[in-house]
């Protein structure tokens, strides 16, 4: 018996894991509505009764394909959080430097994460909502309170908000252009350097904004 549990423990973990594989490859290319239960069991040598026993049903097993590609994607990548200790020009280079290096390095590495996006972007399902509770949304709440401390403000505010968007959508270009931007003349960065260098430029371009707007907000 002692010797059964164990083995028992680890075919379940086992099975589980051939589950999320298999589904996120299905639904990566099918999308969520398209993505046939029958064919991820077919993929990963398990029954319908499995899905229910792990997941529960198929839309609790495309959140967990969602949510588990990205904590993989971003595993051992550095949280940046707002220290006051430092200053937050500082920080919002580290912030532009882990957001583009996400999309552009980690991302890549990671092909299915993106058709799995693409397909959600297209045809939102439910699980966008809580996606975007547990994954995006604290990163940019970071983002709005480093912005805000930029600014000196002592919170953020809508400001903060349609600037955080600024930013990000200077860093996503780099993704959702690349075809365009590599046929342009100009690469888009595929090495850490590259990567480095491009992450100070729009940081300095973002850091000279948000400087201005400091500036002028002083003389109100």
């Amino acid at each position: 018996m002692s010797n059964s549990a164990p083995s028992r423990e680890r075919d379940a973990e086992a099975r589980k894991e051939r589950l999320l594989q298999a589904a996120t490859q299905v639904f990566a290319k099918d999308g969520f509505a398209k993505g046939s239960l029958r064919q991820i069991c077919l993929k990963a040598r398990a029954n319908l009764a499995a899905v229910k026993y792990y997941f529960g049903d198929k839309q609790s097993l495309y959140r967990e394909v969602l949510l588990e590609n990205h904590r993989r994607a971003l595993e051992h990548e550095p949280r940046v959080q707002f220290d006051t200790t430092r200053p937050p020009e500082e920080v919002l280079r580290e912030w532009i430097h882990f957001c583009l290096r996400f999309i552009l390095l980690k991302r890549s590495r990671h092909p299915m994460l993106g058709q799995l996006m693409a397909h959600e972007m297209r045809e939102p399902t439910p699980c966008l909502d809580q996606f975007l509770k547990l994954v995006v949304r604290p990163f940019h709440e970071e983002l709005r309170r480093i912005i805000a401390a930029v600014l000196r403000k002592p919170k953020p505010d809508t400001q903060c908000e349609i600037l955080a968007h600024h930013i990000i959508g200077l860093c996503i270009h780099f993704d959702h252009g690349r075809v365009i931007i590599d046929r342009l003349g100009s690469p888009v960065p595929k090495t850490e350097p590259e990567i480095e260098n491009l992450a100070a430029g729009i940081a300095d371009f973002a850091l000279h904004g948000l400087a201005g707007l400091r500036a002028n907000a002083a003389k109100k």
